[in-house]
């Protein structure tokens, strides 16, 4: 059986990313779309071939063909829709982060627990090669202890216009771009983090939201595993984790279609193009279907957010 999926926005992710990936996977259907704009809702319908349009959400989940939705909306919009969803009983996936602020991921936490939906984020470089093999050599030893860990990724998405540059639609701008999926990265990797320290800033246009953000976390007596994200740079890309014997060199590893290659001890991988959304999408198929959770849970959206929220407070942050 198939699995009818309505995709919530018509953005570039949803475009780029997620119709692609609906597409390579088996026992899931693209049903339905949202759109706020009826018009382009109908246009985009009609270019991807998806049977129903909707720019009504409440109209869209009384549908019968849809059974579940993937939340690729601008950040503030995920909450009002999540909780639309969970109410009516319809799966949901939802794009990273899981929404502004803290207080709204636990109030759609609360809904989601009781309504015995499966609910997925969004942290689809969990299915990223590149990022899988390096897992994969941390738990082997390859490098021993990893006591230090650096990442530093830019966004595509830079302009000073753009919807996560203002608070109207997104309290963060690189750190909702790509500074939510260092944190899930790290927290995949390693674990909770006692303590989280760092600085957001907006140098160069002076937006609302962060143009460049540098965390911390801190693993006492064990390492710590940096972040640096950025709005207003081009081209940065790469992970490095250093180990008690040895050390793991990523370059161009994220992106929607990644590649890049591997240094570990000396020898280089040149890793395959593949798009980790397929994998995102598969799994969560696949755990509505074997009723299991997703590879990234709930608690997963809601440790993230409550990690950003701090950074941006200027706090430190301990254990939840």
């Amino acid at each position: 059986m198939t699995l009818g999926i309505a995709l919530l926005g018509t953005g570039g992710i949803a475009e780029r990313a997620f119709i692609p990936a609906l597409r390579a996977v088996d026992g899931a259907r693209l049903s339905a779309v949202l759109s706020r704009d009826a018009v382009r809702g109908a246009a985009f319908a009609q270019q991807h071939g998806i049977p129903e349009a909707y720019d009504d959400l409440e109209a869209l989940l009384r549908s019968p063909q849809v059974e579940a939705v993937i939340v690729a909306t601008p950040d503030a919009m995920h909450e009002a829709q999540v909780l639309a969803a969970a109410r009516a009983g319809k799966h949901v996936l939802c794009e990273k982060p899981m929404t502004s602020t803290f207080a709204g991921c636990q109030r759609m936490a609360e809904v989601i627990r009781t309504s015995g939906i499966t609910f997925a984020m969004g942290y689809n470089n969990r299915f990223n090669t590149g990022l899988q093999r390096i897992k994969s050599l941390i738990e082997a030893g390859t490098i021993g202890s990893v006591r230090y860990a650096r990442a530093f990724l830019t966004s595509q998405a830079q302009d000073p216009q753009g919807w996560r540059a203002h608070t109207e639609q997104s309290r963060y701008w690189a750190l909702s771009a790509v500074g939510t999926h260092l944190i899930d990265i790290w927290r995949w990797y390693f674990g909770e983090p006692a303590s989280v320290g760092g600085g957001l800033a907006s140098p160069v246009y002076g937006s609302p939201n962060d143009q460049l953000s540098v965390l911390a976390l801190n693993y006492p007596g064990r390492l710590l595993a940096e972040l640096a994200v950025s709005a207003v740079f081009r081209g940065g890309n790469r992970i490095e984790l250093y180990g008690s014997d040895g050390a793991i060199i990523g370059e161009n590893l994220f992106g929607s279609s990644p590649g890049g290659t591997l240094t570990c001890q000396g020898e280089t991988i040149t890793l395959p193009t593949a798009s980790p959304f397929v994998g995102e999408v598969a799994d969560f198929v696949q755990a509505i279907q074997q009723r299991r959770a997703p590879s990234a849970t709930l608690e997963d959206g809601l440790r993230n957010m409550h990690i950003m929220e701090t950074a941006r407070d200027g706090a430190l942050l301990h254990p939840l």
